[in-house]
């Protein structure tokens, strides 16, 4: 009697059909393959594009730095001026303690306009317990709350400004205060970039150590 054995057939059968299987996985894991090269390559450059990013904003921050430096240093200078310094003799108002209290306001350098903030509280000749062999001509003098902040020496009244040279300061306190906008806009840019850049650089190690399929 014939006995026909169907699983030899089956089994053949069975290794037919996962051979097509197997091709198309081996096909696949090339292709999986050049994807990862082509993500691993795009965040390496997006992360490059990060660092220039960073470095190409890095010169103009410095150039502002001087540009308010060098402004705050012209201001200085003009509320700084020399002044008359006259032995005492005479009758002289004293000023005590000192000629100004402690501490300075800082300008609102977008919008003030020191020409209205000008004190004259000095009448004939003046003097401080600071120094007081000397005295000084009170109307060549005056007090602004707004250039205090950059009052050089405490122990000696301030020149009496002009109007132009006040209107100079303004000028120079719109340089200060557009320089210091910039810079915080520029930082604030930088402290993204460096988060994003962050995030890159992880993605990339990740991708990097991800174990081969």
């Amino acid at each position: 009697m014939n006995v026909d054995h169907p699983s030899a057939a089956f089994g053949r059968l069975g290794r037919e059909s996962r051979a097509p299987a197997a091709l198309a996985d081996r096909a696949a894991k090339p292709a999986r393959a050049i994807g990862q090269v082509a993500y691993l390559f795009g965040l390496a450059g997006l992360l490059l594009a990060v660092v220039g990013a960073i470095f190409w904003i890095l010169p103009s921050i410095e150039k502002l730095n001087a540009q308010t430096a060098q402004a705050e240093q012209r201001v200085v200078e003009i509320v700084n001026q020399p002044i008359t310094h006259l032995p005492r003799a005479g009758p002289v108002e004293l000023f005590s303690p000192g000629w100004f209290h402690a501490g300075a306001m800082k300008p609102d350098f977008d919008n003030v306009d020191i020409r209205a903030t000008q004190e004259f509280p000095y009448d004939g000749n003046v003097t401080s317990d600071v120094n007081p062999s000397e005295m000084f001509i009170g109307s060549e003098l005056e007090f602004n709350a707004m250039t205090k902040y950059f009052y050089a020496d405490l122990t000696l009244p301030k020149k009496r400004l002009s109007n132009a040279e006040m209107i100079r300061i303004n000028g120079l306190y719109r340089v200060i205060g557009q320089g210091e906008q910039a810079l915080l806009t520029r930082w604030l840019t930088i402290a993204g970039l460096v988060a994003v850049g962050i995030c890159l650089g992880s993605a990339l190690l990740l991708l990097i150590r991800r174990p081969r399929a």
